[in-house]
């Protein structure tokens, strides 16, 4: 199963497919979803911002570890290795999730600590280590770290960008799910 925050992000994603919400929403969704479709691994995919400078919108990010204010989880190093023979091009790091964090100065602050900040995968893996679910994470910088995404009528800006994120994420997803396919999980 592919799992990620919005619709949007899941528009090339082939095969079993979930939009959990964003943030702290996301938690209780995927708990359903656990409990429902019982999925033997799930890939987590979606946007991110940047927090160095070198991640362009477009980089795709392999997280190996996923940090919050509550700690680490992570990612399983073996699955890891599968993933990252699928995804050469792939930066491979940590992810921040902060669910307030869209200025260039909070952005840069992080920056000594992860790759990139999203707003929901610390939930998300807490909560499948816990229930004993393998899984991967990828991200894609939609926003750079000298960037702050806008919302309202200036989300129109960011569109573009978005659909061309979202097709990166269709390819991530893929190979994700290959790589659990072939370590005997399937995705």
């Amino acid at each position: 199963m592919v799992v990620a925050a919005l619709r949007t992000e899941l528009l090339f994603v082939r095969g079993p497919k979930a939009a959990l919400g964003v943030g702290l929403r996301a938690r209780p969704t995927l708990e359903r979803l656990v409990q429902t479709q019982r999925p033997r691994a799930v890939a987590v995919v979606g946007y991110a911002g940047g927090l160095r400078a070198d991640l362009r919108p477009g980089a795709l990010v392999l997280v190996d570890r996923v940090l919050d204010e509550e700690g680490v989880v992570e990612v399983d190093d073996k699955l890891l290795r599968r993933a990252k023979l699928r995804l050469p091009w792939a930066e491979v790091g940590p992810l921040f999730t902060d669910r307030d964090l869209t200025s260039p100065k909070a952005k840069a602050e992080l920056a000594r600590r992860a790759l990139a900040v999203d707003m929901e995968t610390s939930f998300l893996a807490r909560e499948l280590r816990a229930r004993g679910i393998p899984f991967l994470v990828a991200r894609v910088i939609l926003d750079a770290a000298e960037e702050e995404v806008g919302l309202g009528w200036r989300a129109v800006r960011w569109a573009g960008r978005a659909l061309r994120c979202s097709w990166i994420l269709g390819r991530a997803a893929a190979a994700l799910r290959a790589a659990l396919e072939e370590a005997g999980c399937a995705a």
